[in-house]
């Protein structure tokens, strides 16, 4: 196996992922609302990908954990390609199609179950003498982020809806070429090693999961809740800043938050490996979860008082809160889940987000429909602080 620029090669796959989420999801409200759907709808359908992501990540999680065929590589070049067909079709149907729905749906599915086998990736080399800096990486993944958001919002003013099926094609494309310049790993040579009590080809299932590993349900739980503030704020930043901001300044404005809050995160992921030699990565996940609570009223704050420049500033927050929580759940979960179950626990671990997300296009979709904004923004809140003295107890545990 050619382990030689392996970092190189993990950091364009990365790269590509990241461009892919900042120009599909991180969009996703603007699109289907100026092509003419409402936001109760657009809630369901961030719904149903989001449920999908709660399904389908663990299940793909345990059907490479099991499979002799199906690799973590395989499985993100299939993907991708089937996301770049979706992006295509979205390019040709015409303003309100109906079918636009179910294509964004499997788009949107497709960009976010591979991200599971993307962490387990950073992992498996290290058994054949490779060494990937995740955090650096990953880092490298929230530039792309920065560069990739402050470029959609750009050409959204002269290229419009269709801006975002076209960078998810090209997205697409780029991500699946990267992880195909990705070395294999030899299957029969990534048996995992024995587990006790439990024979080495042994896979227990994603419910004997949870039997198994008791102790992370009450941070999977905290993650969830934390991660529904953080997927109100961002899915529906749109509209958050459209009731302070002009409606001709709101993409180039949230263009501008989604540039901040990957910017920020640079220097924590990149020194995320340093970060370690000194603190637990429990005490880093607890940090990471008060200010992730500290960065969600501070949005409600600038929501309140219609300020940009304080809404900017609850974006730099980005530094000590999701990017330290990214990179850190993925070492957690390295760390207290068995090689043998590797893929499931870092896809449930993913899929936190996914019900988080799933959770915010629900509520935050019929409830900023029917009831206004704030109040959506106010659950949101409330939910982050509660997950974070639920993070609390949990790493204590």
């Amino acid at each position: 196996m050619n382990l030689k620029n392996l970092n190189l090669k993990y950091a364009l796959v990365n790269i590509g992922y990241m461009l892919l989420i900042s120009g599909s999801m991180g969009f996703a409200f603007n699109y289907l609302s100026q092509v003419g759907f409402e936001t109760g709808t657009i809630g369901t359908v961030m719904s149903i990908v989001s449920l999908a992501g709660v399904f389908l990540g663990p299940v793909a999680g345990d059907v490479v954990d099991r499979s002799d065929k199906i690799t973590q590589r395989l499985f993100i070049v299939a993907s991708m390609a089937l996301c770049a067909v979706a992006g295509t079709v979205l390019l040709v149907l015409p303003a309100g199609s109906i079918v636009i729905l179910p294509v964004v749906i499997v788009a949107f599915i497709c960009a976010m179950i591979g991200m599971p086998m993307l962490n387990g990736m950073a992992f498996a080399y290290e058994r054949f003498g490779g060494t990937i800096n995740y955090g650096l990486c990953r880092g490298l993944g929230s530039a792309a982020f920065a560069v990739g958001s402050t470029l959609v919002g750009q050409l959204w003013a002269g290229l419009g809806t269709s801006t975002l099926p076209i960078v998810v094609v090209v997205a697409s494309l780029f991500t699946a070429g990267a992880t195909a310049l990705m070395p294999e790993v030899p299957r029969e040579a990534a048996k995992p090693a024995p587990v006790a009590g439990r024979r080495p080809e042994e896979s227990i299932t994603i419910l004997q999961f949870f039997g198994r590993y008791r102790s992370l349900v009450s941070v999977i739980c905290a993650l969830v809740l934390l991660y529904f503030c953080h997927n109100v704020v961002n899915t529906y930043m749109g509209a958050l800043l459209g009731t302070f901001v002009e409606a001709t300044g709101v993409e180039s404005t949230q263009g501008t938050a989604l540039f901040i809050q990957a910017m920020v995160e640079l220097p924590t992921m990149f020194g995320f490996a340093l970060l370690l030699r000194r603190l637990s990565v429990e005490r880093i996940l607890a940090a990471a979860a008060v200010f992730y609570s500290l960065k969600h009223v501070l949005v409600l704050v600038a929501c309140s008082a219609g300020s940009v420049p304080l809404f900017y500033a609850a974006m730099v927050l980005q530094m000590l809160s999701y990017a330290a929580i990214t990179p850190g759940i993925v070492y957690f979960a390295n760390q207290r889940v068995a090689e043998a179950d590797q893929n499931k626990g870092q896809a449930i671990f993913i899929t936190a987000n996914s019900v988080g997300s799933l959770l915010a296009s629900f509520v935050g979709g019929w409830m900023f429909e029917l009831l206004g904004v704030m109040p959506g923004l106010v659950v949101g809140v409330v939910a982050s602080c509660a997950g974070t003295l639920l993070m609390l107890w949990g790493l204590r545990r």
